[in-house]
């Protein structure tokens, strides 16, 4: 039986109200168990809308969020595209978003001028010095992970989790429709994950230094192109897609970029997963470093910098698994509240 996918062109459409000033044509959707609009969707579509704003030879070198309020994913998302300063090889923007006339998002996005398809070579900017981070190339190991979907379905639903020892989860864990629409959304949400075989392993205790998985955007929700058509450098009056301009690979990392950093918190902490009581994202940024190709593999390394206080900060490197050579770097700090970590482990 076919999956009905969720298409990400769709999810994240927008309709022009004026030169920049752009609104949602769809309602925006919440992560499973969350009440608010996901973040992702707030930081790629505010980059697609300052996309609307600049010329077709200019790509986002770093894009800035932060999360001012809870979105209502039964309101539209109207945006604002203000410039703060047009230069000949840099342009800033900023983006706020609103619903009710309350700003629930604000992002701040740099664009240079993409020298790599230019004809017209600049001495000035161009010098012998260029150095991208690399973990080499290859495809991901088949032994070591698996789908998302499959281990949750194998370590969550079908293993007997002993709840007494996770009386946090036990709400959670019994839910049955809960963990169903978990599952699911695994199977049918636009990325596709390629998770190590322990993620789920609610009993894992020992701390861990370095998380790797595997992420893409599905064919089936969206397909974006990587090379530049003339054509659509001729007509800069056209809204971008993703069968129109290459940069639209960027709106889509940038939903990409926001999903499941958070909630691998307890994978660094050796704590049961799912055991948070509150979680919620309080800022986010990207760094471009080179085209990310959505719907390519990219391989993900996560750290976990520090935590204090309810905060805590996750770092992650992207690298595209054909060339090893690393595409963006994010960073996310969220609000995570745990039990007290001795409760936790006085039940392990």
């Amino acid at each position: 039986m076919s999956k009905n996918i969720a298409k990400l062109e769709q999810l994240l459409e927008l309709t022009a109200l004026s030169s920049s000033r752009f609104i949602t044509k769809y309602y925006p959707l919440a992560p499973v168990g969350a009440r608010g609009t996901f973040g992702g969707t707030l930081a790629a579509q505010s980059l697609l809308a300052s996309l609307n704003t600049v010329p077709r030879n200019f790509i986002p070198t770093s894009l800035h969020c932060y999360f001012i309020s809870s979105g209502n994913p039964k309101e539209m998302i109207e945006y604002e595209v203000k410039s703060l300063r047009q230069g000949q090889n840099f342009i800033h923007k900023q983006i706020n978003a609103y619903q009710f006339n309350k700003l629930i998002f604000s992002s701040m996005v740099l664009f240079s001028k993409d020298k790599r398809n230019s004809s017209i070579k600049d001495t000035k900017l161009n010098d012998n010095v260029e150095f991208h981070k690399s973990v080499g190339s290859g495809v991901e190991d088949k032994s070591r992970f698996r789908p998302a979907g499959e281990l949750f379905k194998q370590d969550i639903m079908d293993n007997k989790v002993n709840l007494e020892k996770f009386q946090r989860l036990k709400s959670r864990f019994e839910d049955k429709e809960y963990l169903k629409q978990v599952h699911d959304s695994f199977e049918t949400q636009p990325l596709d994950y390629r998770f190590p075989l322990d993620i789920f392993k609610t009993e894992r205790t020992a701390k861990s230094k370095l998380l790797e998985y595997f992420v893409r955007v599905r064919e089936d929700s969206i397909k974006t192109i990587t090379e530049p058509d003339k054509r659509n450098l001729e007509n800069p009056h056209t809204l971008i897609s993703p069968s129109n301009d290459p940069r639209y690979n960027y709106v889509t990392f940038a939903y990409l970029s926001d999903s499941y950093l958070l909630l691998t918190l307890p994978y660094f902490h050796g704590l049961p997963m799912y055991s948070h009581t509150f979680s919620v994202s309080l800022d986010h940024t990207i760094y471009f470093h080179n085209l990310p190709k959505a719907n390519d593999w990219l391989r993900l390394q996560l750290h976990n910098i520090r935590s204090m206080s309810d905060r805590h900060l996750i770092q992650c490197e992207h690298y595209d698994v054909a060339t090893g050579q690393i595409v963006a770097s994010v960073s996310q700090e969220g609000l995570v509240a745990y039990p007290p970590v001795s409760q936790i482990k006085a039940r392990l």
